[in-house]
């Protein structure tokens, strides 16, 4: 049962009257609302008038042939709009669960955001357990063409594209550290200056990919040149060559998390570092999101972001993909 104090809330047709008076709010005018809503003008003003009688409170004052809203009135607009976006929500919502046969969720993600992309599915999925969803991990340009192509409906990509085509949606924020391997005599230093890395032998990923970039820029700010020995085609292999004592590298907190637990490799106290690396859900500006695609947007949107530095462990089925950054 509602409570006491709200029962005027639920007299009286109240919420066709809150889109009366949103209307009347936002174009100032009876008049103009009344054509909009396909409504008579004396309707409309018998529908504020309720309102207003029943909330006990003057909703608008007139200034010359405008009508403002008072002080109550600005705050029931400011709740109008909060309405609005609840029954979106809610509406987009029930339509999942009202189609008979509901699309598929097709997910993109750069190989270093598969564990990232694999949580959000996995936490969408567990709300929504009649959801069938897709994840293609590819390098970005495959990604990015896949957006344009109406092939996926969003991708997970580091740094928001600067492209006027796409939209992005920050997700999280990863904290990326240098690591080696255990016992190793960098290991027991405290705040390390860069050029002592830069002396050390580098694992690096191939070029084009977003760690060894930030790995590079880091040295750079810092005037150094890194000496590279080895180049590797994901940051699992990067962990794993780490591990394998063929050099230093930079890896994510959640990427590195298993070796370091099985005391296979360190990370190091650096100058400069941990680096820290933004990952945005992407889609293309110029095409209408499904339902579905829709709500695991506002889904990510609403819910709390991991800690930063944190990655999801979850395992989910991936289309292999040739390429990888």
């Amino acid at each position: 049962m509602p409570r006491q104090r709200l029962r005027r809330y639920f007299r009286h047709g109240l919420f066709p009257q809150l889109m009366v008076f949103e209307a009347v709010a936002r174009l100032e005018s009876v008049t103009r609302a009344a054509e909009e809503l396909c409504m008579a003008q004396p309707t409309v003003s018998t529908q504020i008038k309720k309102l207003s009688d029943n909330l006990g409170l003057a909703l608008f004052e007139q200034r010359g042939r405008r009508l403002f809203p008072t002080p109550a009135g600005r705050e029931l607009l400011a709740s109008c709009g909060e309405l609005a976006e609840l029954f979106e929500r809610t509406e987009e919502r029930l339509a999942v669960l009202r189609a008979p046969q509901p699309d598929v969720l097709r997910i993109g993600a750069a190989p270093g955001a598969r564990h990232l992309a694999a949580g959000l599915l996995a936490a969408f999925c567990r709300t929504y357990p009649e959801v069938q969803a897709r994840l293609h991990v590819a390098c970005r340009s495959e990604l990015l063409k896949r957006l344009a192509a109406g092939e996926d409906d969003c991708c997970l990509l580091s740094a928001p594209d600067d492209r006027a085509g796409l939209v992005a949606q920050p997700v999280v924020i990863e904290l990326l550290k240098v690591y080696a391997p255990a016992g190793h005599a960098l290991s027991k230093l405290r705040s390390i200056r860069p050029e002592a890395i830069a002396a050390e032998p580098l694992v690096l990923r191939e070029p084009g990919s977003s760690l060894r970039e930030m790995l590079l820029a880091g040295c750079a700010r810092e005037g150094v040149r890194p000496t590279v020995r080895v180049e590797v085609a994901s940051d699992q292999a990067v962990a794993e060559a780490i591990g394998s004592s063929l050099g230093l590298g930079l890896l994510p907190e959640g990427e590195a998390r298993a070796l370091v637990r099985a005391g296979a490799i360190v990370a190091l106290d650096v100058r400069g570092f941990p680096l820290r690396r933004e990952w945005s859900l992407a889609h293309a500006r110029n095409r209408r999101l499904s339902p579905l695609a829709a709500l695991f947007l506002r889904e990510v949107s609403d819910s709390e972001a991991p800690p930063a530095g944190e990655s999801f462990p979850l395992p989910i089925a991936a289309e292999p993909a040739p390429v990888l950054a």
